[in-house]
Formats: C-alpha cells, sequence, structure tokens
C-alpha cells in the first residue's frame, strides 16, 4: 500500500488493507516488513537508530526498544556497527541494517523487493543466508521479487511467475523449475547455468533418447547402474546435472539407452517404480 492499486484489493492474512482507514493503515503495516533494494536508510541517523526508527514511530519504552535493537544488531551480524551511519558501511551491511530494521517488530511477513539485485555475488550469497537464518529461527514468512532465478533456488519454497500482470505459473521450486510450462517460465529457468535443452542432441543420436528427473535423497543413489547391470542395455549420459534447490537434491539427465525396446522398456520400469522420472525424447 505504498502505492494504491487503481482496481482489484491488498490483502495480508485475512486483512484487505485496501479498505483500512490511514490509522488502521499504519497498525496493520507494523505486521509488514519491508526491504528495500536501494536499502533506503536515514543517512543522518546511525546504524542503531535506524533499527530503532519503527520502534519509536510505535511509542515503545526506551529500555524496550534498546534490548530490541541489540536483539537484531546480533541477529544481523552488525554488533561492532551500531554507532556508525550508512555512509561508512558497504552495500551488504546496509542491506543488513534495512532487514534489522524491517523485523523491528517483529511483523507476520517480509516482503523483499529486489533485496539483492544491488549487491554483488558474494553479498548476495550472504544475504541469502541471513534471511534463511530468519525464516528458520523466527518462522517469519517471506515473499520476494526478484528477476534473479539463483534467488529462488537458494532460499524459496514456491513460485509464482508474472508476465504482464497475470500470474501464468504457480507451484513448488523444484517441481516449476525441472517442468516448466509457459514460455515465460522457460526462459526464465534457461539463466540457471546447469539447465539444459536436449532438443539438439535429438538428431544427431541413434539410441533411445531419454530425459530422467531425480528428486530427493534418492540423487545420489545407484539407482541407473542398478536397473541395468542384470540386462544387455547399454547407456551413455549426453548431459546431466546434480544441485540443490534450497534443502532439496535434484537431478538431470540425458541418456541414450542402446538394446532392445522390452529390456530398455524393463529398466525404465524398475526406475519408475523407484521414484524417478522418465520421459523419451524421441
Amino acid at each position: 500500500m505504498l502505492e494504491r492499486p487503481t482496481s482489484g484489493s491488498v490483502k495480508v492474512g485475512e486483512v484487505e488493507l485496501t479498505r483500512l482507514s490511514t490509522n488502521q493503515l499504519q497498525k496493520e503495516r507494523r505486521r509488514i516488513g519491508m526491504i528495500f533494494q536501494h536499502f533506503n536508510l536515514l543517512s543522518m541517523a546511525t546504524v542503531r537508530d535506524n533499527i530503532s526508527f519503527p520502534l519509536e514511530l510505535a511509542k515503545l519504552p526506551r529500555a524496550e526498544i534498546k534490548k530490541r535493537v541489540d536483539e537484531l544488531l546480533k541477529l544481523v551480524g552488525l554488533e561492532q556497527h551500531a554507532d556508525k551511519f550508512p555512509a561508512q558501511l558497504s552495500g551488504g551491511q546496509k542491506q543488513r541494517v534495512g532487514i534489522a530494521r524491517a523485523l523491528a517488530n517483529n511483523p507476520d511477513v517480509l516482503l523483499c523487493d529486489e533485496a539483492t539485485s544491488a549487491l554483488d555475488p558474494q553479498t548476495t550469497n550472504a544475504i541469502l543466508s541471513l534471511l534463511l537464518d530468519i525464516n528458520a529461527k523466527l518462522g517469519i514468512t517471506i515473499l520476494l521479487i526478484t528477476h534473479e532465478m539463483h534467488v529462488i533456488r537458494s532460499i524459496c519454497d514456491r513460485v509464482a511467475v508474472i508476465d504482464g500482470g497475470e500470474i501464468v505459473e504457480m507451484g513448488d521450486v523444484v517441481e516449476v523449475f525441472l517442468k516448466p510450462q509457459h514460455a515465460i517460465t522457460k526462459d526464465f529457468v534457461s539463466q540457471i547455468a546447469d539447465s539444459f535443452d536436449p532438443r539438439e542432441l535429438i538428431n544427431t543420436r541413434s539410441g533411445r533418447l531419454v530425459k530422467i528427473n531425480y528428486v530427493g535423497e534418492i540423487t545420489y543413489e545407484p539407482l541407473l547402474f542398478n536397473a541395468v547391470k542384470s540386462t544387455s542395455v547399454q547407456f551413455t549420459i549426453l548431459q546431466g546435472t546434480v544441485s540443490r534447490m534450497k534443502n532439496t537434491p535434484y537431478g538431470q539427465l540425458v541418456i541414450e539407452f542402446i538394446g532392445a525396446d522390452a529390456e530398455i522398456n524393463k529398466v525404465f520400469d524398475e526406475l519408475r517404480g523407484k521414484g524417478l522420472e522418465v520421459g523419451d525424447l524421441k
């Protein structure tokens, strides 16, 4: 509600913010933490004063404010920088101040507007680790807007893809990333370095070409070896990756199988029986 929509509604939980008075909206905003892309810190205030600002607006007692700010400084790792001004901080440190300030009033939800796009890769990873830690320790819901696919893969559980103001695809991150349906989602997912397009292989191989998806701990098990060892089927791994999405390991393989169809189908049945997704590419 920093911008009032021209149509539709804005709901947080069961509360429709578009129907609230100014005073009611101010009260509800205390339940919503906000992290901005470009920090939006008070340049003439210290780190401690930036974090305490929303608590002062809420008219909390001074002793309670100090206790809360000390807790937040420790949480975001800025105890040694409490009396510095924003101009004396790095980009990552400024964003840590922004995160601490957003958490000051113990909000129910934390909104992150491109919270890492102004940061270098190493600092981005540090901020993502901090957000994961906050999510685990405080149990707070984090909603982030980003164009960076590695950010989503690193910390998100669910993802919604927006195109032209409409949600065109939504679901668990692993499901959406491994099996994107919409063209814009496929374009986004292709940004990930370990994604691949097997179509270029289809016309260059003579065997049976398949794509196999692994999800979960079975990613690390020798399922393919076990499935073919009692047959005369031969296989070649043409492309593949093993990685993680947040806490979930996954693997993708493009494999050429050579042998009798009956035996190959037997191998496929065994792999599917172990929970793998097997799909013919040609």
